[in-house]
């Protein structure tokens, strides 16, 4: 690390001393305000990748971007089961997540199926084949984006229909992985002109990845199945641009599939790629979406109108080998015994916004907002459950929530003299949330054989509530493309609702005994059916400088207050119900740093460095909390560095693209290193090991319409460690579900543009 440190700070010299040189960086536009505008003209912190960028460095999904992006970590349980934190905001529970996801004018982030360790907060995940941009902005963007952005937001920009223009590519890819087999890629575009004043754009991408992890026989060794990891997914997007005189009207629709035919973990802790099982007993994983949207957009003489109604449709269905879980809870089986998970999402959006188009030393913007949510999520445990024991299952829920949001929002900026602009923004909402749910089966009632569904536990709520977003930003611009700003901001996401936990004090019920037990010992009453919602308070310093054309260095210094933060409760391995409550508070400090340098014409760096102190202010017993403990999944520090050299040669280029990232440890559940989570049934321990990954990829593109390309991922063959509790029920101290990233990987990538 520290070679790689003084590495840094050379390079950093260099191209200070080079920023005299005729090279170049191009200017960054960005749509993060809403508006379009230069990346140095905008007084937030954003990271801005150009699609070309993303296509240099071969990121096919958004995790493979997410290292290269200072204050950004995630938590994963695989594709499709990935949540974001930004700025150390990690949400470890909740119906809502802390970063908003935006593909185009559509927001993708939705209520959940508030299950802790599948589907909570997770986001889609799109393929990134011609993507125009990705945008992620850091810090509360409650003004603008409204809730659950408390952390931050990303937005991905796709390829746009271009009127007048016919244009196309194709690209494939094959690959082999270490431990695994071979991959296969397709990814293809075609931008064909309709009319004089229409465009259709048709995106598609097949991906075939081997897995390469087994499962194998307990008693004999023998290998059930291999590569039971292995994932294939299909995307289509579609386009149509078409426009009139000052206006446009643009309808699109994405749908993608990912399958997966096994879960991407092994047995941890151990050094093999390992599912050790008592049967042969198969985990698919299937995550299906379709996004429709129709925007309007049209300029007036002083201002310009957009609108937006968005419809998402996602359905992911969910297995689990629940064998050894039941046979520790309840001593059975013999046969296996499967948790089957559904959830099936529907959200609609509508945005409208007018905003100045002039340059008048006023500018403002206002909207309306409202999102219609739904999640109908199933959960069964008791396919191979011992009809003896009970006809009904060893634990059942059918969940039903809707949520609905009304808000209005807006910002104003004014220029104060030559140099200062002021900008204030707000944001009023209004939401209702409610939930309907069933719980039964034998752990209700396990003395008596368990509850069917016309006896279950029924959890009935309605949560309404409404909140205000403010920012206020003051800029002071040093020069046309520097400046200093300082911000205070504020965020927040709904509450919500839990399932029921059982309580017995017979002990004959095992898991309710348990559950009473350690709620006893929480102090707790009843059920906790119910949470708030939580808040986020920013304040920001930050820079943006241009040192001549050749080397751009911006960065922020912040400190977030984090209130009444929603976040689990564990109880025993042997009650496993665990329930989410709102336990005080935590502050979140840091800073972070980009530097983007053209040395040469042919020679580009860049660089990000992130360093987040994010830990809890106070006790909180009833949670296992003290004053000082770290939130979970947040990495200290973060550095990445790729350096893009290119040799022109007679007939085209030769290129190298060399990218490095670091992530520090980061913690499993909120608390210390050297937390026993036992308890938990954890048994790798409370520290997920930090890790550096180096990717390579030398290419030729000719002058005419081909680039061929050779790459290494993950060259050093170095593990990164994203979740040691992969499971939809309760860990058992026996192993840990582990996942993991792509080991090395290395292939050859075609394309040919027309």
């Amino acid at each position: 690390m520290q070679n790689f440190k003084q590495a840094a700070m050379a390079a950093a010299v260099l191209s200070v001393l080079s920023s005299g040189a005729n090279a170049q960086l191009e200017e960054v536009i960005v749509t993060a305000s809403k508006r379009v505008e230069s990346l140095q003209d905008v007084s937030m912190s954003i990271s801005a990748i150009s699609g070309e960028s993303i296509t240099r460095l071969g990121a096919a999904d958004f995790n493979d971007l997410a290292a290269s992006v200072p204050s950004l970590s995630l938590r994963s349980s695989g594709p499709g089961r990935t949540k974001l934190n930004i700025r150390g905001i990690s949400a470890a529970t909740g119906v809502a997540p802390t970063v908003s996801f935006y593909i185009d004018e559509m927001p993708i982030s939705t209520i959940s199926s508030g299950s802790s360790t599948s589907f909570a907060q997770t986001i889609v995940d799109p393929k990134l084949y011609d993507l125009k941009q990705v945008e992620v902005l850091r810090g509360p963007q409650g003004t603008l984006y409204g809730s659950s952005s408390m952390g931050g937001t990303v937005r991905l920009i796709t390829g746009q229909p271009l009127v007048g223009e016919s244009e196309g590519s194709v690209n494939a890819e094959l690959s082999d992985t270490k431990e695994g087999g071979m991959n296969y890629v397709l990814n293809g575009m075609y931008n064909a002109p309709v009319s004089d004043n229409g465009a259709l754009r048709v995106v598609g991408s097949f991906t075939d990845r081997s897995g390469f992890i087994d499962r194998v026989d307990r008693e004999t060794g023998e290998t059930f199945d291999d590569e039971v990891n292995s994932e294939e997914s299909t995307a289509l997007r579609v386009a149509y641009r078409h426009e009139f005189d000052n206006a446009y009207i643009q309808p699109f629709v994405f749908y993608q599939k990912n399958e997966m035919d096994g879960k991407p973990s092994y047995d941890g802790p151990n050094d093999e790629f390992l599912q050790v099982r008592e049967f042969d007993a198969a985990e698919p994983f299937e995550d299906e979406f379709t996004m429709f949207n129709l925007t309007y957009g049209q300029d007036f003489e002083s201002m310009a109108l957009v609108a937006s109604l968005s419809q998402l449709n996602r359905e992911l269905e969910n297995v689990e080998d629940l064998t050894d879980q039941t046979f520790a809870a309840v001593g059975q089986g013999s046969e296996a015994v499967y948790a089957d998970e559904s959830v099936d999402l529907d959200d609609l959006t509508f945005e409208a916004r007018l905003s100045s188009t002039t340059d008048n030393s006023l500018q403002w913007l206002a909207g309306v907002f409202y999102k219609d949510a739904t999640a109908d999520s199933g959960y069964r445990m008791q396919r191979g459950f011992d009809i003896n024991l009970s006809p009904f299952g060893l634990a059942n829920t059918q969940d039903e929530k809707s949520y609905k949001e009304y808000a209005v929002f807006g910002e104003l900026g004014m220029d104060i003299g030559e140099r200062f602009t002021l900008t204030v923004g707000g944001r009023y909402l209004d939401y209702d949330f409610d939930q309907y749910k069933e719980d039964w089966g034998f752990v209700y009632d396990g003395a008596n054989g368990g509850t069917d569904r016309d006896q279950a536990n029924i959890l009935d709520l309605s949560v309404s509530d409404d909140d205000v977003h403010g920012k206020v930003t003051g800029t002071f611009h040093v020069t046309d493309v520097s400046q200093v700003y300082a911000t205070v901001s504020n965020g927040s996401r709904p509450g919500g609702g839990n399932r029921s936990v059982p309580r017995s004090t017979n002990p004959a019920e095992t898991t309710a005994y348990a559950c009473n037990q350690d709620l006893n010992e929480l102090g707790i009453s009843g059920s906790p059916d119910s949470y708030e919602g939580d808040e986020v308070v920013n304040t920001e310093l930050g820079w943006k400088t241009m040192i001549g054309d050749s080397l751009r260095f911006n960065g922020a210094v912040y400190q977030m207050q984090w209130d009444d933060i929603q976040q689990v409760v564990n109880t025993s391995g042997e009650c496993g119900f665990n329930f989410t409550t709102n336990i005080g508070e935590a502050e979140s400090r840091g800073v972070e740093m980009e530097l983007a340098a053209s040395i040469t014409d042919n020679l580009n760096l860049n660089m990000g460095v992130g360093y987040t102190d994010a830990e809890f202010k106070d006790d909180v017993p009833q949670a296992g909390i003290e004053s000082g403990d770290l939130l979970a999944d947040v990495p200290e520090w973060t550095y990445n560095i790729s350096l893009d050299w290119t040799i022109p040669i007679k007939s085209g280029e030769v290129f190298t693209v060399l990218s490095y990232s670091y992530v520090d440890e980061t913690l499993e559940l909120a608390g210390q290193p050297g937390d026993d989570l036992t308890d938990n049934g954890i048994i790798s321990g409370n520290v997920k090991p930090d890790y550096e990954i180096v990717d390579l990829r030398v290419g030729y593109t000719s002058d005419g319409d081909w680039e061929a390309v050779l790459f290494v991922d993950n060259l050093m063959d170095e593990e990164a460690i994203y979740t040691y509790s992969d499971v939809l029920a309760f860990n058992i101290p026996a192993y840990d579900r582990t996942v993991r990233n792509r080991p090395r990987t290395y292939g050859v990538s075609v394309s040919y543009s027309f």
